[in-house]
């Protein structure tokens, strides 16, 4: 039998849990990388490439490989394995490692604001291993990191909800 994952929907699932993640180099990195202007722009060029390639071949999306990535190095392995999606990244100047490692800090930082926003702006309650400056990264290009993450979560097939019925990517009704 044949298993597929979805990359966009591998790198909110391994967000949520990198605080955790299995491989202590994974942690040091998310910890020591910073979201930058320059490396935004890349990203979002990288991401629309990823959604150009996959709305011209949908099979793209598989990973033939089968399994979900745990790692940063699974995860960039797996962009490297499909040639249309490793084109997405290195023509907008990123290597499929930056552009995992990116995905997975803006998450973790879109996460910290969470938290801070529910904690009334206590910025000490953001997680050891999340860096303050991607928090702030974060706040102040939040509407651009909230749309392309958006742009992205329209790659995954939309999932049935509890009632059976289709759902749009991110859980809402059809």
């Amino acid at each position: 039998m044949r298993s597929t994952f979805h990359l966009p929907a591998a790198a909110i699932a391994l967000a949520c849990c990198a605080a955790g993640l299995p491989a202590q180099s994974d942690e040091e990195t998310l910890a020591r990388y910073r979201l930058t202007e320059a490396t935004l722009v890349k990203f979002t060029q990288a991401s629309r490439g990823l959604i150009a390639a996959v709305t011209a071949d949908p099979a793209v999306r598989d990973d033939g490989e089968g399994g979900n990535p745990s790692t940063i190095a699974d995860m960039a392995a797996a962009y490297d394995r499909h040639p249309a999606m490793k084109r997405a990244i290195t023509s907008a100047g990123m290597t499929p490692r930056e552009f995992t490692t990116f995905a997975l800090s803006m998450l973790q930082a879109g996460m910290a604001v969470w938290i801070v926003e529910r904690e009334h702006g206590r910025r000490d309650k953001v997680p050891i291993g999340i860096p303050i400056e991607n928090v702030l990264f974060y706040q102040e290009h939040q509407a651009e990191l909230e749309r392309i993450t958006e742009e992205l979560r329209a790659l995954d097939p939309p999932q049935q909800g509890p009632s059976g019925q289709e759902q749009e990517p991110g859980g809402r009704g059809r």
